[in-house]
């Protein structure tokens, strides 16, 4: 290499995680805990809404399901558009459209405007997932990335604790309506603080070139002194590949391992995205009150938070394999929920335990696509399986509304979300099946997956 070249990744693996990079990471966190506000409001006020419209419980199906197919699309054309032209400037674009679109869910009227806002909800959502994980993930070291991430993703059940708690309140005294202008103009504000103070990711920078400059003012932050004045490339160490990016999820040897994880956050989050959304419904079925049941909301909500940052420890020591266990005690504690009811506390505990085990086991395998693809098609690898979370968490609320419709029981359905999460758990295990026989044909240097 050129001595007048630095190596942006030895740079950044090198060192801890400093102050510039808590930032960085503080703002993502921000924007994922609206995405996540956002996307459960609609499980929160949903019974209200359905009040007022005079909408039958099955036809909540299509409502949750619009957004989710929203952000299936979001996924998959935002995360390769990230890998092409920079992670950041589509973060601002994808969270300005789901704020925006949050502020005008009020204004809806009928089921089809309603349907139609959530989708351009979900637009957003989906597009910004991918581009805020790839963005911190770039800026980790790698011994670290499984537990920050993990730190990351764990705004997303973080807003659904927001939703659920302030939600009942906010709607006790202003109507329904008041949780989407809090959730839109929060977003909104995290985007003012994406635009000023958060960069592009250097390893994006480095690939592309031509931002020389921009680089290193970014390091002079990031790293200062490591960047002398006759330092003029920059590169890190990983490969580049020109084309279409996801084109490249099948090359490299890649094919099973990225089919395997479309398997998997289709099931994950399928089931895990059904179960929120519903949860309220369900339980006020049941037998619970509308606030018991978005306390449940928030409780579960707190099981994942707490299960998120716990999966990424487990990852860093273990790896991804105990999640597979961790999987099947989801099973278990969802299916127990409905039967639980309409008794609140042993339904509050075990809404605790569902989110745990499930929220944590969902979150846990971020971090698995995160450190599967490499940087020039990270966004894309990342978008596309959140591309097939966003298509389980579409089909699968459908799925539980045809089953209301059929005068299945809440227990009933509760039951048939709970099983899902066991293919999750035997897919996880064929991934790792698949890494030790890819690590047999690479030989000793192969590097393996966390």
């Amino acid at each position: 290499m050129a001595t007048n070249a630095v190596n942006v990744s030895e740079i950044i693996d090198r060192r801890g995680f400093g102050s510039y990079q808590i930032w960085i990471l503080g703002v993502c966190f921000l924007i994922a805990l609206a995405d996540g506000y956002d996307s459960q409001s609609i499980g929160v006020t949903a019974p209200l809404i359905a009040g007022e419209f005079h909408l039958p419980p099955a036809l909540l199906g299509p409502i949750f399901s619009s957004a989710q197919w929203g952000s299936l699309i979001g996924s998959l054309i935002f995360g390769p558009c990230a890998d092409r032209w920079g992670r950041r400037r589509f973060l601002v674009a994808c969270t300005l459209l789901f704020s925006l679109a949050t502020l005008a869910t009020p204004f809806a009227t009928s089921f089809e405007t309603l349907a139609g806002i959530r989708f351009l909800t979900g637009l957003g959502l989906g597009g910004a997932s991918p581009c805020f994980v790839a963005l911190v993930a770039e800026y980790t070291p790698q011994r670290m990335r499984a537990r920050i991430v993990e730190v990351l993703w764990g705004g997303l059940p973080g807003g659904g604790i927001f939703v659920g708690l302030l939600g009942a309140y906010l709607i006790a005294d202003f109507g329904w309506r008041s949780v989407y202008w809090v959730g839109g103009v929060a977003g909104l504000l995290f985007v003012v603080l994406l635009v000023v103070r958060v960069p592009e990711s250097l390893r994006f920078m480095a690939l592309r070139g031509g931002q020389e400059e921009r680089m290193r003012r970014v390091l002079a932050r990031l790293a200062p002194g490591a960047v002398g004045p006759s330092v003029s490339r920059f590169v890190i160490t990983e490969e580049a590949r020109a084309g279409m990016p996801v084109k490249h999820l099948f090359t490299g040897g890649r094919g099973l391992l990225t089919v395997l994880l479309w398997l998997l956050f289709f099931t994950a989050f399928g089931a895990l995205i059904a179960s929120l959304v519903w949860i309220p419904t369900l339980l006020k079925q049941a037998g619970l009150t509308a606030p018991q049941a978005a306390l449940c909301l928030a409780l579960h909500n707190i099981g994942g938070v707490v299960g998120t940052v716990l999966s990424g420890v487990l990852i860093d020591r273990w790896g991804y394999v105990p999640l597979a266990f961790t999987f099947v005690l989801g099973t278990v504690s969802t299916a127990l929920l409905g039967y639980a009811a309409p008794d609140f506390l042993p339904v509050a505990t075990v809404a605790t335990a569902a989110g745990f085990f499930l929220g944590g086991s969902a979150s846990g395998i971020i971090v698995v696509a995160a450190q599967a693809y490499p940087t020039f098609v990270r966004s894309t690898g990342v978008g596309w399986c959140q591309g097939f979370s966003r298509l389980g968490s579409a089909a699968l609320p459908l799925l539980i509304g045809v089953l209301v419709a059929a005068h299945f029981t809440p227990a009933q359905n509760l039951a048939v979300l709970g099983a899902i999460p066991l293919i999750s758990a035997v897919d996880l295990l064929a991934l790792h099946w698949l890494e030790k026989v890819r690590q047999a044909a690479a030989g000793p240097k192969a590097v393996a997956m966390p």
